[in-house]
């Protein structure tokens, strides 16, 4: 047993040096801005909103600021009980570029497809109501498709946090982006963010949309990359682009948060990639030989200078992984955060990992199973 953890982590350390080193190759493939694009093709931003009375408004006054001018925003409302429809609708009045749809059916991924079947536009690109964009955004986005062999773009989302636990989210959720952009650049994606998602309509259309995984809860952006990634395997890109980077809001409390982990969760089971799996369960079982450590340390099974060493290792290569990644999303780099995540991480990755598989959890006012049962 004492081989074992030993082996899992140096397996780590060496996914970690993986990652840092597909990272730093991710944010070196910025797009060629020396010539400029030969026309501006029309870009549609979809956003299906449900429940974001407090910050769709935000959202739209960004877009209304865009520096690129040939794009539409049609907002999907998902049968909101809020004033979302109405501060949309507030919009769609006084700007010609924005309009609203009812949601036909219920889910984000219905209301999304609902979206882009109305939309106009040759290049779609999705974020969610909660988020905040910069000027440049639709522009940082926009130049990936030059080249014609692009199909999808993923672009960084960043979390700033005040209060501590906004801190200690906006770090965990460092990891997930960085992972996502350093996989797609060493040609193995694994996890993109619909909150920060473009790609074109046709090719969208080609792969069937979110057809065959319509009644799962998440995973919108996931399975659709998984799906084009099949037909256009060097077709997925991340964006390097500074202004192409979104924000989002933290969650509220803890059991908001847990709800969200378990939503997030629970589509792994069904991702298609052999490699995103194993990921996934590599992670499961790194965290969970992490919580039994120290027993084999404290046991004198696992010398306590080669475990010094292991540590030091592991949280030497997350900090230059990690903060880097901050750096370039612009958030704020917390070490009280880090420190404490170190504690209780590996005990989150493994309740979440477990209870996902057999809890339901309630989103936006709707409760619904981690694998839902239906297929409508």
């Amino acid at each position: 047993m004492t081989v074992v953890i030993v082996s899992i982590f140096l397996l780590y350390i060496l996914l970690l040096i993986v990652l840092v080193i597909g990272w730093y190759c991710a944010i070196l493939l910025k797009p060629d801005r020396s010539q400029a694009l030969v026309d501006e093709p029309l870009v549609s931003i979809i956003i299906a909103a449900r429940n974001e009375e407090s910050g769709i408004g935000h959202l739209l006054d960004d877009l209304s600021k865009q520096h690129y001018e040939h794009f539409q925003v049609i907002i999907v409302d998902d049968h909101s009980s809020d004033r979302t429809k109405e501060i949309a609708r507030q919009f769609a009045e006084i700007n010609y570029r924005f309009s609203l749809l009812e949601g036909e059916a219920e889910g984000k991924k219905q209301a999304l497809t609902q979206g882009i079947r109305a939309a106009e536009g040759t290049i779609i690109i999705t974020t969610d109501a909660d988020c905040r964009v910069p000027e440049n955004w639709i522009n940082g986005l926009r130049h990936y498709f030059r080249d014609d062999a692009i199909k999808m773009v993923f672009g960084g989302v960043g979390m700033p946090g005040k209060s501590f636990f906004s801190k200690l989210q906006s770090l965990e959720f460092l990891s997930l982006i960085g992972t996502g952009a350093a996989t797609a650049a060493l040609n193995l994606p694994t996890m993109c963010n619909g909150a920060n998602l473009a790609f074109r309509k046709r090719v969208f259309e080609e792969v069937g949309g979110y057809s065959g995984n319509l009644h799962i809860p998440s995973g919108d952006d996931e399975f659709l990359m998984r799906k084009i990634l099949t037909q256009y395997p060097a077709g997925v890109t991340f964006a390097a682009d500074p202004f192409a980077v979104v924000t989002t809001s933290p969650t509220r409390n803890l059991t908001d948060f847990i709800q969200q982990r378990i939503r997030w969760a629970g589509k792994w089971k069904l991702n298609a990639s052999f490699f995103s799996k194993a990921l996934a369960l590599f992670t499961l079982c790194f965290q969970a030989a992490l919580i039994v450590f120290p027993f084999f340390v404290l046991r004198h099974m696992v010398n306590p200078m080669v475990a010094a060493y292991l540590c030091l290792g592991k949280v030497g290569l997350e900090i230059l992984f990690l903060r880097s990644v901050s750096h370039f999303l612009r958030i704020s780099w917390s070490w009280p955060a880090f420190m404490v995540l170190q504690v209780i991480y590996p005990l989150y990755v493994v309740i979440i990992g477990i209870i996902s598989n057999f809890s339901s959890f309630e989103w936006k006012g709707r409760k619904s199973k981690a694998l839902a049962a239906s297929s409508n």
